[in-house]
């Protein structure tokens, strides 16, 4: 019975997934649709035209991948994992080891399966539409540096992962306060190390802007040691600005992309960024983290205990035991997804109304979503349920309204 609910949640979730996601593209591209009162003016008709082909094509390309992610883990459920298993143990009798090998093949399987969707969307649609500037060799570059990554950062954790599960029924609050531990080092030392293997970042030359920038983070009282612009348009033309590390490493990062936007503008989307920082959303986000991996993790301790009391599935090996009740919680928690995304666009409200106050007026951050909205090709019309579902940020039309309130 547990099995036959286990393959029902999984399929229910990438179903779910489909039909959003065709809903959404189909409700966004109708010919009938309309560009927003509130862009009319910098969003022409041959603009949005493009929007919708854009959300069109790369909608086409997250359904075939939703198909195809959903294929593989139902094989792997029903015949992979065990067939892992018995593989691993034959090459060794170390548990941390057999566990390492056991995820390492599943990822990498993951990884060959998607990769040419990978290469397709950032070498044809992404390239399409102008967006990509990323060479061959960098692909390959960036892929390799991710897999070591991936094995220097992951190795570790993993086998601390399988070592615990091998020695204690009810490592749940030990997984959850590695994982939070983990995702607070990441967030100090990936600027300071880890950024760099994959970007070149250098000081921002321009003095009038860094006057202005070092003034806007005065008023805001925060202190922040460096500033850099990264060569983002090595891999896309695309803008960004982000506030990122902790302590020593906390600094702000600028695309070289969004160097040729007004200052006014540039200025209000790091009052966005200060405004996070004001309000206190990283720790928020810190502690909604740390509370929806331990409910998380103790909900995955309960079926991994219960499937390896029942023998639901032919595997024995903690590992084994552990990616499937895991598979199952995350496919169930999937469909919270839509409280933690309400409590993320909220606190873009709050620092969107923060950068308007910092800078006397909501002109400047409007005008930059708006500028944003136009270049990066985003939906206008995004379906309203696939807003709850989806989106960490409310819709730019949302925002711009918010922000047009404020001034009045």
């Amino acid at each position: 019975m547990f099995y036959i609910l286990f393959l029902i949640v999984v399929i229910l979730e990438s179903l779910w997934d489909l039909v959003l996601n065709t809903w959404n593209m189909q409700y966004s591209t109708n010919p009938a649709s309309k560009i927003p009162e509130v862009l009319k003016d910098k969003i022409s008709q041959k603009d949005f035209e493009k929007s919708k082909r854009y959300l069109k094509d790369t909608t086409q390309v997250k359904i075939v991948k939703t198909i195809i992610t959903l294929t593989t883990t139902l094989i792997f459920i029903i015949w992979g994992f065990p067939y892992l298993e018995k593989l691993v143990s034959r090459f060794t009798n170390s548990i941390i080891l057999q566990g390492l090998l056991f995820f390492g093949l599943y990822w990498l399987i993951n990884f060959i399966i998607t990769l040419p969707l990978k290469i397709y969307s950032t070498f044809v649609i992404e390239e399409k539409y102008g967006f990509n500037t990323m060479t061959g060799k960098t692909f390959i570059s960036d892929t390799i540096k991710n897999l070591i990554l991936y094995i220097v950062l992951f190795a570790p954790l993993l086998s601390l992962l399988v070592w615990v599960l091998s020695i204690d029924q009810n490592w749940w609050w030990k997984v959850s306060l590695v994982v939070v531990l983990f995702q607070v080092f990441l967030t100090w030392i990936f600027p300071i190390f880890f950024a760099p293997l994959f970007n070149k970042f250098t000081p921002l030359e321009d003095e009038q802007l860094k006057k202005k920038i070092n003034k806007l983070f005065k008023d805001a009282n925060f202190k922040v040691s460096k500033i850099f612009v990264m060569d983002a348009s090595k891999r896309t033309k695309k803008q960004n600005a982000y506030l990122t590390g902790i302590g020593k490493s906390r600094r702000l990062v600028l695309y070289d992309t969004i160097l040729n936007y007004p200052e006014e503008e540039i200025l209000a989307i790091i009052g966005h960024e200060l405004g996070h920082n004001t309000k206190k959303h990283i720790p928020k986000l810190l502690i909604i983290s740390f509370i929806f991996y331990t409910s998380m993790f103790y909900l995955t301790n309960v079926v991994y205990n219960f499937i390896k009391n029942q023998h639901v599935f032919d595997v024995s090996k903690p590992y084994s035991l552990f990616i499937y009740a895991f598979l199952f919680i995350t496919s169930i928690l999937y469909f919270i997804t839509p409280i933690l995304n309400y409590l993320q666009r909220k606190f873009e409200y709050e620092a969107d109304n923060y950068s308007a106050k910092l800078l006397g007026t909501p002109e400047y951050m409007i005008s930059g979503l708006k500028r944003i909205v136009k270049e990066n090709l985003s939906n206008l019309n995004p379906l309203p349920i696939y807003k709850i579902w989806y989106y960490s940020h409310p819709s730019p039309e949302e925002r711009i309204k918010k922000l047009s309130e404020q001034g009045k």
